[in-house]
């Protein structure tokens, strides 16, 4: 797993679908490209083979989705071409961990709030039945202002009594204004991503929700120009 959003990279290698090891560390303390690819290079030095490496998509910072998807791209053609590379989209997946922790009612509706800088990005899911990862999004991914969710909400008919929200970011104060809201943090992230892959390595999601879920051709989600970042 290679994970991250802001400045800090969260790596962890799963075993049968469990944490067997994890590291973190912030890439601004040397903000070194080179270094960035070493640390990650080392830490899986002693591993020969995966069948899966869960990757970032975004949204969150340019720089480190940037960085992430170029070190699995050089991953993928120079030592592992027979690996499943998944990048992943964190609102979905934050929805997701929220969908499995707390049995959210089949058809019931989420947001999802992910905070990075001065950015709070947001999407909209419907649980589609009993699987946890069967989310239909029912909005792209977006960078607003949280004093006009109430707005956006309205635009697909829900409010903040009506949908369920998950945040994952370092100013929870922000979204006190909702009833109810889920926190989750990167140690959520690493096991909402181990339940995905015990489902993907026993077969247990479709080749067609697989593809609709999970990015495969290491397309970055910014949620906003990356220019602007």
């Amino acid at each position: 797993i290679i994970f991250g959003y802001t400045e800090i990279l969260t790596l962890a290698i799963l075993v049968n679908s469990k944490l067997d090891k994890v590291k973190e560390f912030n890439v601004l303390e040397d903000n070194n490209e080179d270094k960035f690819f070493r640390v990650i290079s080392s830490f899986i030095s002693n591993t020969t083979s995966f069948n899966n490496v869960f990757y970032s998509c975004g949204p969150g910072g340019f720089t480190i989705i940037r960085r992430i998807i170029s070190y699995v791209k050089a991953l993928k053609f120079k030592k592992f071409s027979n690996t499943k590379f998944i990048g992943l989209n964190h609102l979905f997946i934050i929805s997701c961990f929220l969908s499995h922790k707390y049995k959210i009612n089949d058809k019931g509706f989420i947001l999802s709030i992910l905070n990075y800088s001065n950015d709070n990005f947001i999407q909209i899911y419907r649980k589609k039945n009993k699987s946890f990862y069967l989310l239909d999004s029912l909005s792209d991914v977006t960078s607003i202002d949280l004093d006009l969710i109430e707005t956006y909400l309205e635009k697909f008919n829900l409010s903040i009594h009506n949908v369920n929200c998950v945040y994952l970011g370092s100013n929870p104060n922000s979204v006190s204004f909702f009833n109810s809201i889920q926190l989750v943090d990167r140690f959520n992230i690493l096991e909402i991503i181990s339940k995905i892959s015990d489902l993907i390595e026993n077969k247990k999601i479709s080749k067609t929700d697989y593809k609709h879920f999970f990015e495969e051709k290491f397309n970055p989600i910014y949620g906003k120009l990356p220019s602007t970042n």
